[in-house]
């Protein structure tokens, strides 16, 4: 017995004497008794130490007072929260290359990685060669469209064969995926989807108003944005709408824009009035079985649809917009919103309301939701903007949690690259925002940013601050 009171006083002992040895830690960039916050499970560890070296989370340990710190940034994290940077899953970010602020609004808004989906490849390399902390652009070159298009310079293959070839060309040119849009005809978008699946190349884009959204699910259209096709499957009024589909571009191609106009607001109201819960929930289970990713992108639809493009006119953010980008963006230059009835701005209120509750249920349903803004269209602000729409998805149902999931764990998985980003963890490369509050309690505590990790290096709110300087003069 005395044997072992001896053996349990010395082990004291010894654990009293390790306990007060102090333990001196390395890193580049050290963070202190920070909050940390655990994507995955949606909770936030409290009184870590965050060391991060050459770029990666080296170790997250338990923070003790009397630990010493050998790194030339030592952060009091006390009241802070540290998480994963941000993803905007659906921009057009390097068809604007020339306004080189655009990459400092995402840095100083946190949004550390895109998705650009309709860019310019040669762009791309000239961002990244002329700064080292822009984000990283994931991006698809030019969209593949058919002749009824409202974008120039899409390419518009006329016969399959062409369709193969120019997925073969931008494959061969760095394309990251293959956009697809509105005007593809059936069997061109089947050659697209059998080729990108040969080459195991994604394909995302629009649901084109020639195939049925399970379709193109079960044809392994990796991604759907805008709710393009989701809205008019989940209707009891899916045929109607087609044949509407069909006026409308007849009319559009004729430069009849009253008539367009008008069947365009008759469409929206029809996915209004006939959205059906049940036909969603169908729809939701098949896009889930698939793995099929959905950007909803709320915040264009309420930019764009619910409200007079006038609105936003004089929003401060705008201050960062090039003047001759915002004329672009003008509505009263060059828009016919005049063309639009009163009636137009309340359809596209229900129409926003309707994608809220589409959002919610495709979440229900285990439906890969991602974070994307669709920044660079008029009055969707790049960086600022992912922060709009992460507050639009808890509108629409989602949990802080869950919402910072789209923005953050879900890109990671969406392109394979969960080893490497999407949560605080050892072994994660250090791209990091560190928070004044905890966004689990409110998502608007995203923008409440102390300071940026890009990378390994600190960012700290003086420098970002200069970011958004800069931007507004260099516009």
């Amino acid at each position: 017995m005395r044997s072992i009171i001896a053996l349990i006083s010395f082990s004291t002992t010894l654990l009293l004497f390790v306990g007060c040895k102090k333990n001196t830690i390395h890193g580049d960039v050290i963070i202190t008794n920070v909050n940390v916050i655990d994507v995955l499970l949606g909770i936030s560890v409290p009184g870590q130490t965050a060391t991060i070296e050459n770029g990666k989370i080296n170790a997250i340990i338990p923070f003790s007072e009397s630990d010493e710190f050998n790194s030339e940034f030592v952060i009091d994290g006390k009241g802070k929260y540290i998480m994963p940077s941000l993803w905007d899953m659906h921009t057009h970010y390097t068809t604007s290359s020339e306004y080189n602020g655009f990459s400092n609004l995402f840095i100083a808004n946190g949004v550390l990685g895109v998705r650009d989906l309709w860019g310019d490849l040669n762009s791309r390399d000239s961002i990244a060669a002329s700064n080292d902390l822009a984000p990283n652009i994931y991006l698809s070159g030019a969209i593949i469209d058919g002749s009824f298009t409202l974008l120039q310079g899409s390419l518009q293959p006329k016969n399959t064969e062409e369709a193969i070839k120019m997925v073969d060309s931008l494959h061969q040119n760095g394309a990251d995926f293959i956009k697809v849009y509105d005007d593809i005809s059936e069997d061109i978008y089947s050659t697209i989807a059998t080729r990108c699946n040969e080459l195991e190349l994604p394909f995302v884009g629009h649901v084109p108003m020639a195939i049925k959204t399970e379709i193109a699910s079960e044809m392994g259209q990796k991604s759907m944005e805008h709710l393009n096709g989701i809205w008019k499957s989940s209707t009891t009024l899916e045929k109607e709408i087609d044949s509407l589909e069909g006026d409308f571009k007849f009319n559009f191609m004729s430069n009849n824009l009253p008539a367009a106009i008008n069947t365009f607001i008759t469409i929206n109201r029809k996915i209004n009035s006939a959205f059906d819960e049940q036909e969603t929930i169908q729809l939701a289970k098949i896009l889930s079985m698939n793995g099929t990713y959905v950007t909803p992108t709320l915040i264009t639809i309420d930019k764009h649809w619910s409200r007079k493009g006038g609105t936003y006119k004089s929003q401060e953010q705008n201050k960062y917009i090039p003047d001759d980008l915002l004329q672009q963006w003008d509505p009263e230059l060059n828009f016919p919103e005049k063309m639009f009835p009163p009636i137009a701005w309340e359809t596209g209120k229900e129409l926003l309301n309707t994608s809220l509750q589409i959002t919610k249920i495709l979440h229900e349903n285990e439906v890969s939701l991602l974070a994307g803004s669709d920044c660079g269209v008029s009055y969707v602000i790049p960086g600022f903007s992912i922060h709009d729409e992460l507050k639009l998805l808890v509108k629409a149902g989602l949990s802080n949690a869950d919402a910072l999931k789209t923005a953050t764990l879900n890109p990671a998985k969406y392109f394979n690259l969960s080893e490497r980003y999407g949560q605080v963890d050892t072994g994660m490369n250090a791209n990091l925002l560190l928070l004044d509050a905890n966004p689990l309690d409110d998502i608007s505590n995203t923008k409440k940013i102390y300071g940026v990790i890009r990378n390994g290096k600190y960012l700290d709110r003086e420098y970002l601050d200069n970011l958004l300087r800069v931007a507004e003069i260099d516009k």
